[in-house]
Parts: C-alpha cells; sequence; structure tokens
C-alpha cells in the first residue's frame, strides 16, 4: 500500500510496502528546523579571555595536566610536594613528587587565580584525615 504524498529524506529507505517514488526531502523543508536547532543547541558564546589570551577553562585545563604529570611517582619519599588546597582539610592539598619542578604550576594557579578564575583542582578530597600521610601508590602520589 503506497504512502500519500509527503515530504521524504532522499537515500533513506521507505517503510517496507511504501511506494519508492517521491522518497525524498527538499533542503528547504529542512532549513526552519535546522535553524531552530542551532538556535538553540548551538554554540555557548565563547569566554572572555585575560591579557594573556587564557580563559578560565584554558587555565583548568593547563592546571590538570600539569597535576597528572607531577604526581607520578616511584616510591613514597618521592611524595613530598604538596599544594594547598584547603585549610580544613589536609587530604585535600594535592600532593607532587619530588622530582616535577612545580614552579609553572604553581605559576598557572597564581594567575588565574588573580584573573579571577576559580581553580578546579583535580581529584577527590579524601577524607580530611589529620593523619594521613603521604604514599605512592600504582605510580601517583596520594594521601593514605
Amino acid at each position: 500500500m503506497p504512502l500519500p504524498n509527503g515530504p521524504y529524506i532522499r537515500g533513506a529507505h521507505p517503510p517496507r510496502g511504501a511506494d519508492q517514488q517521491g522518497f525524498f526531502m527538499l533542503s528547504s523543508d529542512l532549513s526552519p528546523m535546522a535553524m531552530a536547532f542551532v538556535a538553540i543547541c548551538g554554540s555557548s558564546a565563547p569566554e572572555s579571555t585575560d591579557s594573556s589570551g587564557y580563559s578560565c577553562s584554558d587555565y583548568n585545563v593547563m592546571i590538570r595536566v600539569e597535576f597528572i604529570i607531577g604526581d607520578d611517582c616511584a616510591y613514597d619519599e618521592e611524595c613530598s610536594q604538596v599544594i594547598p588546597v584547603d585549610d580544613t582539610c589536609p587530604t585535600a592539598d594535592r600532593l607532587l613528587s619530588s622530582e616535577f619542578d612545580s614552579e609553572y604550576l604553581r605559576d598557572l594557579i597564581d594567575d588565574a587565580e588573580a584573573d579571577g578564575c576559580t581553580v578546579q583542582y583535580p581529584g577527590d578530597r579524601g577524607d580530611c584525615d589529620p593523619d594521613a600521610i603521604p604514599v605512592c601508590e600504582v605510580g601517583q602520589c596520594v594521601w593514605m
């Protein structure tokens, strides 16, 4: 039984038993729907940047990468650098290997905060145990 004439998309397969003729949809039929989709779901406005050209998202990505690289370790004693994050929760502070040069990371954090960004530190806060010690677990510095 053939389907009534109507807009169909060329190249799509018609339902079983449907008429093969006229199985297309003009691009002008799609345009209003495509425009509405782009208007509602399209890209957001670009983030503002500072004088260096970095947005807060840029800073947070770079900071995250530095932490990912910096917490690599081979033994417990290596996990001696602490980046303070929260005065009330010792395990919220992030650990880095003593082999990692953290100067660039610290500068990034300072620059981001100076530009009004909220730094998003990777990882979780832990259990805030004041007796936690830094250890190297599976190649990463963590609180234990």
